[in-house]
């Protein structure tokens, strides 16, 4: 009795939100950080909207409300991390010596 040969695995398609996800521009450091910057902000205004909506009894389903605020809640604590570690950066540079 001989096994079957093992078939390859295909490959995986990428889920819907990857492909939406914003692609980083190339440019300078600064115009990165911008649009980082204004990414953590749509993402707020965007769960702020969602809760204003919800308040209002607007016909928006709660789990919805909950993960555009997860959403927001965890891009503002990336862009803090962000934010410590190129504090910390030049904080490094600047206690070298020349």
């Amino acid at each position: 009795m001989s096994l079957p040969p093992i078939q390859p695995i295909e490959a995986i398609p990428s889920p819907e939100w990857a492909a939406s996800a914003s692609p980083v521009a190339q440019g300078d450091f600064a115009n990165m950080l911008g649009q980082g910057v204004a990414e953590v902000e749509k993402r707020i205004q965007v769960a702020e909207e969602g809760v204003a909506r919800f308040a209002t009894g607007d016909d928006i389903p709660p789990h919805q409300v909950m993960l555009a605020l997860e959403d927001a809640r965890m891009s503002l604590q990336f862009a803090l991390q962000v934010r410590t570690r190129l504090v910390e950066g030049f904080q490094e540079l600047m206690r070298m010596q020349l």
